[in-house]
């Protein structure tokens, strides 16, 4: 919680002080930061999960596609107490890797690739199967949604506020009202700021990943 509050705040103290340098007004610039996350998050909510599965080519497969997958994804369904039997889907790519997707435990899940089911025991399979539940049982998709939506308003934010900044005169109605030398240290606060936060809530989105999945080992 204490990492999603300060990924929020980078978030809000970069759309502040950008409204200050080319707005005059902070507040503006922090409903116009607030807007942009909303309606990312919005599209990610509800189209964020199969957007990624299309992204990776994943394949959807039923219980005659590929048995063994189809058997162990059903059985740890059960195991975890899952409402819901997650979609199970195929990605043909020889790397060993799995993943869930969905919003929630009703609208997941779970796909791995043709390289890791070609490398791994039935064993082996259902410990990472086991993982990817832990995590839609978590929650923690939705969680990682809300952070990567987040690190991706700063990016966007800061990818164009320094670019204007830079190139485009920042701060023209602050220059033009007489901010003298405090408009230029809300300019120069602002650049740094932009130039700062993505690497900060990159740090933070890190953190908070690598703390999920932790704790989704545990619950295995």
């Amino acid at each position: 919680m204490v990492l999603v509050v300060a990924l929020a705040l980078v978030l809000l103290a970069l759309g502040y002080m950008l409204g200050w340098a080319f707005l005059d007004n902070g507040t503006a610039g922090l409903i116009i930061a607030l807007i942009i996350w909303f309606f990312m998050n919005l599209f990610a909510y509800f189209q964020g999960g199969s957007m990624v599965l299309a992204i990776s080519g994943a394949r959807k497969i039923g219980p005659d596609d590929h048995p063994r997958l189809w058997n162990v994804v059903e059985e740890m369904k059960i195991a975890s107490g899952l409402p819901k039997m997650p979609d199970v889907y195929i990605i043909d790519d020889p790397a060993l890797n799995a993943f869930a997707t969905g919003r929630d435990p009703e609208h997941a899940a779970v796909a791995v690739t043709s390289g890791l089911l070609q490398k791994m025991n039935r064993d082996e399979l259902q410990g990472v199967v086991a993982h990817e539940m832990a995590h839609i049982k978590n929650r923690d998709v939705l969680l990682m949604t809300l952070c990567s939506v987040t690190l991706g308003a700063i990016v966007l934010l800061a990818w164009y506020g320094t670019r204007i900044m830079i190139f485009g005169g920042a701060g023209r109605g602050r220059r033009g009202g007489g901010g003298g030398a405090g408009g230029a240290v809300i300019i120069l606060v602002a650049i740094v700021l932009a130039i700062l936060a993505p690497i900060l809530a990159q740090l933070i989105y890190y953190a908070v990943s690598r703390k999920r999945e932790y704790l989704s080992l545990i619950h295995i």
